[in-house]
């Protein structure tokens, strides 16, 4: 059962309900793990081995390949994103169902856990985090009005379709002064398909425009990953904490 029913703050400012937040707006939540992500000027060489699990290294600018693997645990399974290697970051299955946006019916739209990012470091730099996957199933599970003709997303950079929703600029610039957390749990644990579809069966004629939701781990997508674009932002401090986040707070941008 879910036991606690919050609201989510990401692109867009949703209400949040049942959780307090400190002073630099973490929920006042259990801190399940912490992960810094850090640009680095070069290619990391050295043996990392003894990197303690929380530290995942990308190019100060430029972009890199954090891939999602799932497991019953956080953790760093690879620290290394710099030189064109993929870092790998281990995750435990977000509990989310795939969705039609705007007819969600009875999917869970509630994440077993929550994550929310912080800029620190030098000011100046910012990173845009891109939530990346190959699309196996076209009928996305039989949730589509009608047949599938093509996904508007863009390529991924290392493959497959990137995510309409980031988590960019606005979020990850680092300005002078204190930096707050922010919840991006949609846009790292999901990713949202703009989808056109024909809904008279002829297969030639585009009748709709929809959006799909669909958890990471879920059987629909295969070889998730995050593409990470820095653009000189030195540190990321991402936590995931045990409270839940409702990813369908989201919605209404695509409901206009």
């Amino acid at each position: 059962m879910k036991k606690t029913i919050i609201g989510t703050l990401a692109l867009m400012i949703a209400l949040s309900v049942g959780i307090a937040f400190a002073g630099n707006d973490s929920p006042d939540a259990k801190k399940v793990f912490s992960l810094n992500i850090i640009g680095v000027p070069g290619d990391k060489t050295a043996d990392m081995d003894n990197s303690n699990g929380h530290r995942i290294f990308v190019p100060l600018d430029g972009t890199a390949k954090i891939e999602l693997i799932e497991g019953f645990d956080f953790a760093v399974l690879d620290p290394n994103g710099t030189g064109g290697n993929a870092a790998q970051l281990q995750l435990p299955n977000p509990g989310l169902d795939p969705y039609l946006i705007g007819h969600k019916g009875t999917a869970d739209t509630l994440s077993d856990y929550s994550v929310y990012v912080r800029p620190l470091g030098k000011p100046g730099g910012w990173a845009t985090i891109t939530t990346c996957a190959e699309l196996l199933d076209s009928t996305f599970a039989g949730l589509l009005p009608g047949n599938f003709i093509r996904a508007l997303n863009r390529a991924g950079a290392f493959g497959g379709y990137a995510s309409i929703e980031a988590v960019g600029q606005e979020i990850t610039l680092r300005d002078k002064g204190p930096s707050k957390f922010q919840n991006v749990t949609a846009e790292l644990l999901t990713i949202v398909f703009k989808v056109e579809v024909d809904t008279d069966g002829d297969l030639t004629t585009v009748e709709e425009t929809v959006y799909v939701r669909v958890p990471i781990f879920d059987p629909i997508l295969e070889g998730e990953y995050w593409e990470y674009d820095n653009n000189g932002l030195k540190l990321l401090q991402v936590r995931f904490y045990d409270n839940q986040t409702d990813v369908s707070a989201n919605d209404s941008v695509y409901l206009q």
